[in-house]
């Protein structure tokens, strides 16, 4: 997807209760809150990343989320937020939305280390020194 197809949250034209969900899950994954993230999962759910698809459940998400913010708290990350997103609705009940984040890390300062929630971020990190050795983030969720 090229820039301008992103749109910022705020800008989004979706529905508000799920505008609000993003919003909240942005801040709960910006403070590595993993008490809060498990809270906009369902009990069972199915997640996709540059690595495949798997399915989970809420407690095996949990594990997952608790190792994924003991490595971004590793990495010196300081700040995720949604830089923007775009909803293709599936059906009337069901949306498909990639979501453009940005992360800062101690090591970069101000500056946005950008990703696609189905991308895979690791190679940013690395070309920023962020990652030394071959040790990738846990799996997406």
């Amino acid at each position: 997807m090229n820039e301008r197809q992103w749109v910022p949250v705020a800008e989004a034209n979706m529905d508000e209760a799920v505008r609000t969900m993003f919003e909240q899950y942005a801040a709960a994954f910006s403070e590595l809150d993993v008490g809060l993230q498990v809270t906009f999962f369902a009990e069972s759910f199915i997640s996709a990343g540059p690595r495949g698809s798997i399915a989970l459940g809420r407690e095996d998400f949990t594990r997952q989320a608790a190792r994924a913010a003991d490595f971004y708290h590793s990495v010196g990350q300081t700040e995720a937020r949604i830089l923007g997103l775009r909803e293709f609705q599936i059906s009337d009940k069901y949306s498909m939305v990639p979501v453009h984040w940005g992360a800062r890390f101690k090591k970069t300062g101000p500056r946005w280390i950008e990703f696609i929630a189905h991308q895979d971020e690791e190679k940013q990190m690395r070309e920023l020194g962020l990652l030394m050795e071959p040790n990738p983030p846990p799996a997406a969720v």
